[in-house]
């Protein structure tokens, strides 16, 4: 497949989630009776649109894919005048209804993963760690017995001496006799070949070495499972993903870890395509899970302009039997919306950085 087709895939797979996430919204709020004045599918100009005249909704399909929104009327009034004066006004419904409203789309994006996972583990099965164990080089010291040899990195370590080796390496290096250089066989992309060396004793480390670094890897075996097993796998691995996900957040937080590695649009739809690229259907729906749980738990959280801090609002309300004073809230969600832009924009110029640097 072409570049240009995995960033279209990866377009679509932030699109789908994210109209997902906006479903909810709508879906609740048409259960709860609150007017949706507008639903969209993408950003920008619209491409096609059209009013219900039973509920007054516009639906759009817009030209910039990888979005969509859900919008209601007086949700942002920052003159709080609407709420006077329109009935449909999003800010006076029950506040019981609005909290309902507000925490569908994240729970939404909960949902959508859980059913990929599914859908993934009914297909592939469930992975169980099998006998083998792969070690893979990573690194060659210069000029060490396995630079001399002409060992390579990403060699695959199969044989030696004549024993097939599953693991134990290292162990064969070390019991090294020195009574005839090793006999390595490795396996690379070009076929099977033949590698003779002799390990140097290094005193500080007490044992013969060769000069590698390396990785093992225990390969995974698939095996299909009952419905009741594959569901239960499913939502293990889900709530895994989501504590990794919050520990990663706590950390980035209390520690500042890893915000070296955060990404914009530009470089979450690099990442998609990447592991699309790589692992095909397997990486695709990997990252629909990963992401969808993320954008979920990220909605969540009390950051002016996410749902969660809209909840908060309503929260307050609820304990205080008053609404909080509009305006203010109106102007807090206005920050935050910014805000999220200029982060949003600052790395996407990262990220375009990057991908050219």
């Amino acid at each position: 497949m072409s570049t240009i087709l995995y960033v279209i895939l990866a377009l679509l797979l932030l699109g789908i989630m994210v109209t997902v996430h906006e479903l909810g919204h709508f879906t609740a709020a048409r259960a709860c009776g609150i007017a949706v004045r507008a639903f969209g599918v993408g950003f920008g100009p619209k491409i096609f649109s059209r009013k219900s005249k039973k509920s007054g909704t516009e639906y759009s399909l817009r030209a910039i894919p990888g979005g969509g929104f859900c919008a209601f009327y007086g949700e942002d009034d920052i003159t709080g005048e609407q709420e006077k004066t329109d009935p449909r006004s999003f800010t006076i419904q029950p506040a019981w209804k609005r909290l309902i409203v507000m925490a569908a789309g994240p729970i939404m994006n909960f949902v959508l993963a859980f059913v990929a996972a599914l859908i993934f583990f009914s297909a592939y099965g469930l992975p169980y760690e099998g006998d083998t164990i792969t070690t893979q080089i990573v690194s060659v010291t210069k000029d060490s017995p396995a630079d001399k040899a002409g060992m390579l990195a990403e060699d695959i370590i199969t044989e030696v001496n004549g024993e097939v080796i599953n693991g134990n390496f290292s162990e064969k290096i070390t019991a090294w006799d020195g009574t005839a250089p090793l006999e390595v066989k490795v396996s690379r992309t070009d076929g099977e070949h033949t590698l003779y060396m002799t390990p140097d004793y290094i005193s500080t480390e007490g044992r013969y070495m060769i000069g590698v670094t390396m990785t093992q890897s225990v390969d995974v075996v698939w095996t299909r499972a009952g419905f009741g097993k594959t569901i239960s796998h499913t939502a293990d691995v889900c709530v895994d993903a989501g504590g990794a996900i919050l520990t990663a957040l706590k950390n980035l937080v209390t520690r500042g870890e890893g915000i070296d590695q955060m990404s914009g649009p530009v470089g979450v739809i690099s990442i998609i395509a990447e592991q699309t690229r790589e692992y095909k259907m397997m990486g695709y729906l990997n990252m629909l899970i990963v992401i969808s749980i993320n954008l979920g738990l990220v909605n969540l959280l009390p950051i002016p302009g996410l749902d969660g801090c809209r909840i908060v609002f309503v929260v307050i309300e609820m304990i205080l039997r008053r609404p909080v004073n509009r305006k203010v809230e109106a102007y807090v969600h206005l920050v935050g919306y910014i805000f999220l832009i200029g982060l949003m924009l600052f790395f996407t110029f990262h990220d375009v950085l990057n991908f050219f640097g």
